[in-house]
Parts: C-alpha cells; structure tokens; sequence
C-alpha cells in the first residue's frame, strides 16, 4: 500500500515539474535588425531609382587603334587582383549580395513596396498614416484626406503595405530559422528599424504604445 502511495506521489511530482518546464526558444535580434536594416535599404534605394531604360542595350563604341595595339588588363589582374588571389576571394565572389536580401520571396518583397514608397511617404507627410510598433502602417487621421476616393485609396494602400510586410516577417522567420510562435518579436525589432528611419515629422509609436512626431 505505502509503494503503491509512494510511486503515486512521485508520478504526481514528476508530471508538475513537467508542467513547470520553459521552452527557451532563440530569438537572434540582431540579425533581425541587421537583415531589417539591409531590406529597407534595398526598399529606398529601389524607389529612388531611375526608371529602366526599355530600348536597345547602346552599341559601344568601336575600337580605335589604340584599343587594338593595347588589350585591357586580364580579369583580377593588378595589386587588387593579387591581393584577392593571396586573400583566396575572388572578385565575383566578393560581389555576391547575402543571401537574405536575394531570396526570391523576399526580393520581390522589396519590389513591391518600393513601388509604393513614394505614396506612403506623401501621406505620412500629411500626418495620415504612421509607423506603429508592431512594423505595420496604421491610419491615424483619416479627415485629413477630403476626397472620399482618396480616402479608399489609404485604406487600401495601407492594407496592401501591411500585407506584403507580414509576408516579409514570415520570410524572415524562414531563413533565419525562427519559429514562427516568435513573429511578434520580429515584427516589434523590425519595427525599431522603421522607427530610427522614419524622417522628421512622421507619426511613429513607441514601444510603449505613446505616438509622436519623429524628431519632434
């Protein structure tokens, strides 16, 4: 009777302490906030591009006599040529962009928002829409926008703004291996990105949940 109550009391304690375990999952912040930082800047220097030239690649411009008496220097030649060669890099090795930014779902990602950037940025401008700190736009004053077709086209912009970004959070959470029960994380670390890039005057929320003006 005593061993039967003994080994009862023991599963009992066994199936508490069980009970009272944490999983401690990794969480890599700053890998988040380096990757974050690369990706936006991918995003602004995408929208601040010239637009591609749709015509004919130009023709060069034929060799002159001197080109043909005088061949160019072979690839990785020179000091810098001899110094990737002792340092074992080569020149299109070192070229490479990280993987992150050049994954497929995230590269277009970048497109996406790219192409919406300059919008985005009139309407925070405005003071309409801000930066809260979960990484996601949000509407925050609405009347400032009289037409009532402008008015749908926030809405929506932003809707298509947070959509493609908590794509990105996921994408994120898939190269760097995080399980997905930690995505808040990655959205509030993102978001400390989109706050120190806000520029002055835009709406951003704090992580204690107070809005302000960016440098204001």
């Amino acid at each position: 009777m005593r061993s039967s109550v003994g080994r009862s009391v023991l599963a009992a304690a066994v199936l508490v302490a069980v009970g009272c375990v944490t999983i401690n999952l990794y969480f890599p912040e700053g890998e988040v906030k380096d990757l974050a930082q690369r990706i936006e800047e991918q995003v602004q220097e995408q929208a601040e591009a010239p637009p591609a030239d749709d015509g004919a690649a130009a023709t060069p411009p034929p060799a002159t006599g001197d080109d043909e008496r005088t061949p160019p220097p072979a690839s990785g030649g020179g000091s810098v040529g001899l110094l990737d060669s002792l340092l074992g890099i080569s020149p299109a090795y070192a070229q490479v962009p990280e993987p992150e930014v050049t994954n497929p779902a995230i590269r277009k990602i970048i497109d996406l928002r790219a192409a919406r950037l300059s919008e985005i940025n009139r309407y925070k401008a405005d003071g309409v829409i801000g930066e809260n700190n979960q990484g996601l736009l949000e509407v925050r004053d609405l009347d400032a926008v009289s037409d009532l077709r402008a008015r749908a086209e926030v809405q929506k912009l932003v809707r298509a703004e947070n959509a493609d970004r908590q794509q990105l959070y996921r994408e994120i959470a898939a190269v760097k291996n995080i399980d997905l029960s930690q995505l808040p994380k990655i959205q509030a670390t993102y978001a400390e990105t989109l706050r120190a890039n806000a520029r002055t005057g835009d709406w951003i929320q704090t992580p204690d949940g107070d809005w302000k003006q960016k440098g204001r």
